[in-house]
């Protein structure tokens, strides 16, 4: 980092210089402040990830400084025919428009970072990242943007207040920030950036360039009320709800978030999912309140979060046997949603990083709500992070109180080792539960990594109160190893080649294995902009103690081996359109419990005729012969399943202040030719003469939304839902008949105006 030094101390020099710009962020750089930016121009390949540095496809970066916040343009030279101008949602960082981004490191400390950027077409996005390289894209900040293309160069302009993130406080007159620039040109397939690091990697926050700015501390205050109103066309009802949030910015390193009588009602639809797992399905959160510095709280893994902020608001807990004769009328009534009193979150960064936060649910009918309570410590000592999160919920209509704790740890010793870390503890009804999680990884080089990482959850650990836990029960091992090449001789065909061994072994706590994996994958990159990805598996035989859900009388099942795989092809990009297709074979899977041998295949298409014009299809067909399903206890039953998905979206965009999205998620499953069974003590599944039915579910969550940026942070929601679940016992498998039946009779159809103001 020390080569970097220099650069950061002229530019420290530079930026001392109070500006005063009056910049319009029109994508135009024409201000004559312009000329005295500071300018950068070195950028290295990062896709595919040679490291080399770019000669051509020039990128410049021109940086001012003023004390509202720091302004950005960059110039883009590309031939006109490789340039790819689409608008796209926020955040779609997948779209495939041209774009520049900026990371953020306020602290320069490499715990957090905050990511912007804005496609050539104007469309922009933003979020966090946290752990060297995890990014989340639900947080949306208050910041400008702009796009222009001229012939053979387009421009983008910003400008980020200070205000925009939390920061810690730093002495004297000098900021130590860090921060790194990337670009991403879609019609020729090449990334690159002014660092040698991608938060594909091993390494990311701590590779950044370190800068000086002048110490500025600021102070914001931002009032969003808001009012729905929503018509349940089914119930005939018209709702209507006002409430607000207040975000404000005590100084530079301390924040107050509160909201009163939020509006939780969603105006983005989940995706659609049918699950007959003994797995809970994750949803992400997108509500403001809780996405604004949910960085400091975020403590997770693949398979646990310490803090799941889609349980504030979520299903109540309801004990309906308490009232006598109204039992049959309070099972009949039970809410899917809570309604929150208030929700309050207050965070400062120093030297230890300190959050609270705390909701209060409304009681409803037939229920009490409950309260939810976190606590968050987290520091930095050289390159060691560690930190604690704590979290407690009330819950009045079970008597029960849950408590967790939670100390993790992020180790960098140097920049090719990493090790990570997760220590918990769970209270739930007077009942400790404990888990860890390990992990380690080694980069040496660009073209090599390996990691392993140890998951282990006792029986009683439970999270899920507050946070979410796939399972408990359980000890994992896992690890993989990668092979990468992206240096090839002239004429061939291969941009990058990526090679992956992933191996991992799972028991319960009690040292009975349930299945241990290996699998194969190949990735190939090719220079027309097509990929293939291609994995073969192995699934040793095993135990699966979680899907008969704990019966005694049978609290394993064994499983046979699984073994199959799949292939994924991507078209070459086109101007106007996209496609991939996917194949996959195999008897069960490397996670999964079915028996027979199944099949899926999934195509899709995305056609854009103009830039600000999108329509996409996709269809997925699953077809299983040996799909093993949970009844109850120790009955379960084998069916032919089916499983048809489909997914057709438009999306329409003008000015990158009006969009217009229409959205139908269908799915047919069918399950047929049942066969019951019995599972005994050893996990052996005996045939019964039982009649089960069979199995119809069609379900549709059809949207059309749209939305009007009246000012950043500030919108006009227009929404008309309808969809629901419909689940019957017949032999119907026609596939338009089955995605009729919960458009003919929805369990929901509603019309939705909202508007969320910032003052």
């Amino acid at each position: 980092m020390k080569s970097y030094l220099l650069p950061g101390l002229f530019l420290g020099l530079v930026f001392c210089i109070n500006l005063k710009a009056e910049i319009s962020i029109d994508g135009v750089l024409d201000e004559k402040e312009w000329e005295t930016a500071r300018k950068i121009d070195t950028f290295y390949e990062v896709y595919p990830y040679s490291l080399r540095e770019v000669d051509d496809y020039m990128t410049q970066v021109l940086i001012l400084e003023s004390k509202e916040g720091l302004y950005f343009g960059f110039k883009n030279y590309q031939p006109n025919e490789t340039m790819r101008v689409m608008n796209h949602m926020r955040d779609q960082e997948r779209s495939i428009s041209d774009k520049n981004g900026i990371v953020i490191d306020f602290n320069g400390d490499g715990v957090e970072g905050y990511n912007f950027f804005v496609s050539s077409s104007g469309s922009k996005g933003d979020g966090t990242v946290r752990n060297e390289k995890d990014r989340n894209w639900d947080w949306d900040a208050d910041w400008e943007t702009a796009a222009t293309v001229d012939n053979g160069v387009w421009y983008t302009e910003s400008f980020i207040p200070w205000t925009v993130a939390s920061m810690k406080s730093q002495s004297g007159d000098i900021r130590k920030i860090k921060m790194a620039f990337y670009r991403m040109m879609m019609g020729i397939g090449k990334g690159v950036s002014t660092i040698k690091g991608s938060p594909f990697e091993n390494l990311y926050l701590s590779v950044f360039n370190e800068y000086e700015v002048k110490n500025y501390s600021g102070s914001k205050l931002d009032f969003f009320p808001y009012i729905t109103i929503s018509e349940d066309i089914i119930g005939s009802d018209l709702l209507s709800k006002a409430g607000a949030e207040i975000f404000w910015k005590i100084d530079s390193s301390r924040q107050v978030n509160l909201t009163l009588n939020p509006d939780f009602g969603q105006v983005e639809s989940d995706e659609v999912v049918v699950n007959f797992s003994a797995f809970e399905t994750f949803y992400s959160d997108k509500r403001p309140f809780f996405a604004e510095n949910n960085n400091l709280f975020d403590v997770s893994d693949r398979m646990h979060r310490i803090i799941n902020t889609r349980r504030i608001g979520g299903r109540p807990d309801y004990d309906c046997s308490t009232y006598g004769d109204l039992e049959e009328y309070c099972e009949q009534n039970r809410a899917d949603t809570s309604e929150i009193d208030f929700a309050l979150k207050y965070t400062q960064k120093g030297n230890i990083d300190f959050g609270v936060m705390s909701a209060s649910e409304r009681d409803e009918k037939f229920s009490q709500g409950r309260d939810f309570y976190a606590l968050r410590l987290n520091t930095k000592s050289n390159n060691l992070k560690y930190g604690y999160l704590g979290t407690y919920v009330d819950k009045p209509v079970t008597g029960e109180n849950a408590q967790v704790n939670s100390i993790d740890f992020l180790y960098l010793p140097s920049e090719i080792h990493r090790m990570n870390g997760n220590f918990m503890h769970s209270n739930v009804n007077n009942q400790d539960g404990f888990g860890l999680t390990l992990g380690y990884a080694y980069n040496p080089n660009k073209d090599f990594s390996s990691g392993i990482g140890v998951n282990y959850y006792d029986d009683r650990l439970d999270l899920n109160d507050m946070g979410y836990l796939i399972l408990n029960d359980r000890f994992m091992f896992n690890g993989r190893t990668q092979f990468k090449r992206t240096t090839f001789n002239e004429g061939s065909i291969l941009r990058s080649r990526l090679f992956e061994i992933g191996y991992g072994s799972k028991f319960n706590v009690d040292s009975q294995r349930e299945s241990s994996n290996f699998a194969l994958k190949l990735e190939n990159n090719y220079v027309n902009l097509s990929e293939l990805k291609a994995e073969v598996f192995y699934r040793s035989t095993g135990r699966n103690t979680r899907i008969t859900r704990g019966s005694q009388f049978s609290p394993f099942i064994k499983m046979p081996k699984g073994v199959g795989g799949y292939i994924d092809l991507t078209g070459p990009r086109r101007p106007t359109y996209i496609y991939g297709l996917r194949f996959e074979r195999g008897r069960g899977s490397e996670h999964s419990p079915e028996l027979g041998w199944g099949t899926k295949t999934r195509g899709y298409f995305k056609y854009m005729p103009v830039d600000n014009l999108s329509f996409s299809l996709m269809h997925q067909h699953a077809d299983e012969n040996q799909w093993l399903n949970w009844f109850n206890d120790n009955l379960l039953a084998t069916f032919h399943r089916k499983q048809r998905t489909s997914v057709v979206e438009m999306e329409w965009f003008h000015n990158n202040v009006h969009e217009l999205r229409i959205k139908a998620q269908m799915v047919a499953f069918t399950g047929r030719n049942p066969q019951a069974l019995y599972g005994d003590l050893s996990g052996n599944l005996n045939p019964e003469i039982i009649d089960i039915a069979p199995i119809t579910i069609s379900e549709l969550a059809f949207q059309v939304r749209y939305r009007y940026e009246i000012m950043p942070l500030s919108y006009l929601y227009i929404v008309y839902s309808k969809g629901g679940r419909v689940s019957m016992q017949d032999d119907e498998d026609g596939l338009f008949s089955l995605y009729r039946r919960p458009w003919n009779s929805p369990e929901k159809e509603n019309f939705t105006v909202k508007l969320r103001y910032r003052f």
